[in-house]
């Protein structure tokens, strides 16, 4: 991801200044310590710590060790700030209103659109309808923020699988390959429409597979174990009279 491109970028243009150098080449004959040791010596007025603790306050030492120390957790780690805000965002996710109340089946909402992902495929068939003459699409507003955001909510509130499988747009697809239909409905060409749909299908598809290889690396072991309920196949009216 961006995020991701920028924190190596990062990582970078800080190793200078914390005397993280790369092995340099050197000729036949010659030693790479006496090499290193003059690009140690080159590069020595750029370490930020020592120069902090001879020059800086007490405050700036702090920071500065701080600092270099953070960087080079996340240098060793791998540590990634996308990480940390998706686990932000998820601890503001706790209202009941994101999930609703709990489905009258006692397994999962199917009609009622009381969960967020519900909403979200209503705004989505909205932004897949081909837009008129001299009208802007979603995407050339916002480009794709509105994917990420709305995926990574459904991501955040465990809704990801209840959305491909509900969601309206993708059910229109479905449809329109079976049938192969490309009339104008209410000013809507079906076809354009599907065709903009598959786009968003593949773009959320993206956006999924990035969120969940970041979600599954800070889940704990216990909250990425797969709870699976065992229902009894229905009994018919006639029978069940009978028992």
């Amino acid at each position: 991801s961006l995020q991701s491109q920028e924190e190596v970028c990062d990582l970078l243009h800080a190793a200078p200044f914390q005397n993280i150098l790369p092995r340099v080449y050197i000729k036949e004959g010659e030693r790479l310590e006496v090499r290193m040791k003059r690009l140690e010596a080159k590069y020595a007025p750029l370490h930020l710590v020592p120069l902090i603790e001879r020059l800086g306050t007490p405050q700036q030492i702090a920071i500065a060790r701080e600092g270099d120390l953070l960087t080079k957790e996340r240098l060793c780690c791998g540590l990634s700030m996308f990480e940390v805000i998706l686990t932000r965002i998820r601890s503001y996710l706790q209202d009941p209103i994101w999930r609703g109340p709990p489905p009258t089946n006692g397994v999962m909402h199917v009609d009622e659109c009381v969960e967020f992902h519900r909403l979200w495929s209503a705004m989505q068939f909205v932004y897949c309808i081909p837009v008129g003459t001299n009208e802007f699409t979603a995407e050339q507003c916002f480009g794709d923020g509105l994917n990420w955001a709305g995926c990574s909510i459904i991501v955040l509130l465990g809704q990801q699988r209840r959305f491909d499988l509900f969601d309206f747009c993708y059910h229109l697809l479905k449809v329109q390959r079976q049938d192969g239909k490309d009339e104008i409905i209410k000013n809507v060409p079906l076809k354009k429409m599907a065709d903009r749909i598959r786009k968003y299908q593949i773009l959320n598809n993206e956006v999924f597979a990035i969120l969940n290889k970041y979600m599954k690396s800070v889940e704990t072991d216990s909250s990425t174990v797969e709870h699976v309920r065992c229902f009894q196949p229905p009994i018919h009216q006639s029978l069940a009279t009978t028992c």
